[in-house]
This record gives C-alpha cells, sequence and structure tokens, in this order.
C-alpha cells in the first residue's frame, strides 16, 4: 500500500516555472497583524490560509507579530515568515534540487493532498446541547490502521461510563472491558493479537444506550513497512530543521494520503497537545475528520481554526 498512485499528476515537472508548486504554508499565527499572499503576476494582497498551496513567484508578507511558516519543496526546508523578512517571494527549485526523487515526490503528493483536503472538510450545523447522545467513535473509523498499539477514541461524557469491545469477523469477542470512564481506551498488550487484513468492529456503549460501531482493519506488515519507508524518506526530505508542526503536518499528509485517516488524525493530535493555538493543525484536523465522516466534528475544528484566524 503505497501512496505514489497520483503522484504523476502531483509530481513537478523539470521545466513548469512559475507552474509549479513551490511550498506551503505550514503554520499561521496572525497574533495582532495579518498574514497575506500575492500571487504571481496578480496586484492585490488577499489574506493568507493555513495549508495554502503556494506557486513560483507567489509573494508572501507578514504583519506586527504575525508569523508564517512556509515548507518549501526539493528539500528546500522552511522559512519563517514575519515582519522583518517580508515580503518573501518563492523561487522554483533549481535544477538538481531535492534528487531524491522519491521524498520529493513525496512531499509534492502530501502538499496536493492537505491542499485538497481542507478544501472538502465541510461546514455541518453544529447540533445543539442537551439530552446526553450516544457516543460517537472517532478514531480508528473505517480505516485500515498500522499495526502499533491502538488507541480507540470516542466522544462522550467524560463522567459516563462505557463498556467498549472489540469484534472478530463474525461477531466473537476479541477483548471487552466494562465501566470505562472517559473518551479512549488502549488495546490491552495481553489481549489476542490481531490479524492483518481481518475486519474487525469496535464498539462503545453507554447506559441504555444501543452500541456505537465502527470498523478497522490492520494492515499486513509488508503494507506497514511501506508506509514506514515513506515516511523516513519523508523525514529525510524535511530535514533536522523543519518545526515539529509542520513536520507533523506532512507525515498526516502522507498517512492520509495511504488512506491510514486513523494514524494521521493521531499525528495531528499529539501535535495539537503540543500547541493548541495552530489553526493549520485544526484546519487539518477539520480536513480528517470530514472524510471519517465525523462532519460535526469537522466543522468544531473548523470553527477553532476560523477563531485562531481572527480573534
Amino acid at each position: 500500500m503505497v501512496v505514489f498512485a497520483v503522484l504523476a499528476l502531483l509530481a513537478p515537472r523539470p521545466a513548469a516555472g512559475q507552474g509549479e508548486t513551490a511550498g506551503m504554508i505550514t503554520e499561521l499565527k496572525p497574533g495582532r497583524g495579518r498574514v497575506e499572499v500575492r500571487p504571481a503576476g496578480a496586484p492585490a494582497w488577499t489574506a493568507a490560509r493555513p495549508l495554502q498551496a503556494l506557486r513560483a513567484g507567489d509573494a508572501v508578507r507578514a504583519s506586527a507579530d504575525a508569523v508564517a511558516v512556509i515548507l518549501l519543496t526539493a528539500r528546500r526546508g522552511t522559512v519563517r515568515v514575519d515582519a522583518a523578512a517580508s515580503p518573501l517571494t518563492l523561487a522554483a527549485p533549481a535544477a538538481g534540487e531535492g534528487r531524491g526523487q522519491k521524498a520529493r515526490a513525496l512531499v509534492q503528493a502530501g502538499v496536493g493532498f492537505l491542499a485538497g483536503a481542507t478544501r472538502e472538510s465541510g461546514q455541518a450545523m453544529l447540533s445543539t446541547r442537551g439530552a446526553a447522545r450516544p457516543p460517537v467513535v472517532l478514531s480508528p473509523r473505517n480505516s485500515p490502521v498500522l499495526p502499533d498499539a491502538l488507541v480507540f477514541e470516542w466522544n462522550g461524557s467524560r463522567f459516563a461510563r462505557y463498556t467498549v469491545r472489540v469484534l472478530a469477523p463474525g461477531g466473537r469477542v476479541v477483548a471487552e472491558r466494562a465501566g470505562v470512564t472517559g473518551a479512549s481506551w488502549s488495546y490491552p498488550a495481553d489481549a489476542p493479537r490481531l490479524q492483518a487484513g481481518a475486519r474487525y468492529t469496535f464498539q462503545v456503549v453507554g447506559a441504555a444506550q444501543a452500541p456505537q460501531e465502527a470498523w478497522f482493519e490492520v494492515l499486513d506488515a509488508v503494507g506497514a513497512e511501506a508506509i514506514r519507508a515513506d515516511l523516513a524518506a519523508l523525514e529525510q526530505e524535511l530535514g533536522a530543521t523543519a518545526p515539529p508542526n509542520s513536520r507533523a503536518v506532512m507525515r498526516a499528509g502522507v498517512l492520509a494520503q495511504a488512506g491510514l485517516l486513523h494514524d494521521a488524525r493521531l499525528a495531528v493530535a499529539a501535535a495539537l497537545a503540543r500547541d493548541p493555538d495552530e489553526a493549520a493543525l485544526h484546519l487539518l484536523l477539520a480536513g480528517l475528520q470530514g472524510r471519517m465522516g465525523l462532519s460535526e466534528q469537522a466543522a468544531e475544528a473548523r470553527d477553532e481554526a476560523e477563531f485562531l484566524l481572527t480573534r
């Protein structure tokens, strides 16, 4: 399971010049100022957006204490744009830059996927709060997962107690725990080993409520090794100086591009735990949750991103 099915469309062409993708805004904090983008050849500046793909010739500027981080393609690292460094005009990669074609293609594919995913996250109306509602399985949710330690998450009350279980194909209970508080549960280390390729079901049950469930499949060893190789190539392409948030954004993009929405969401959640004020992370979370069918949670994450950009 490799992410290269769309690379022929996303990878840059040597003679693309100003037409090729030169970078992406992976971090954006407006502070008391603004971050703006002027597309190549355009006269007007417009407000920058998190995870906005940039072409060669595009210019970026920041005012007051606003800051943006741009991930440059072709192994050129990242650049921080603040008022002192404004405006910055993005150059096309020089011939010979980014010689690792696989790694360069991964970054290009990630940029293309992220830009598209955030546009598709949806803006569903939030339901009103009131009577207790059944818990909603957040992750893993109807997708493959890497064969690492599994953490199940759901949207529920921190004061409620839940019964959680993992069912094998055919409905046989593989693992079960009653009286779980909070909204997460780790698959026990002493529980039976989950088999690659089998479709399991995770259920969470609240008091006097019908079970809520979602399926997941554990990726086989060959597929998992291919994903890990892609992630290692991505790390090499990003270099040691890439900021943690930018690294998390691209890691999530590669995982999601491969269909591993659960693992992509985990990467974003870990980054948000470190930096809850990064709008790009919230917008990426909205895109992932929209693809997982979690329209209400996607709208909440998008609202948080908009709040951080406009407060």
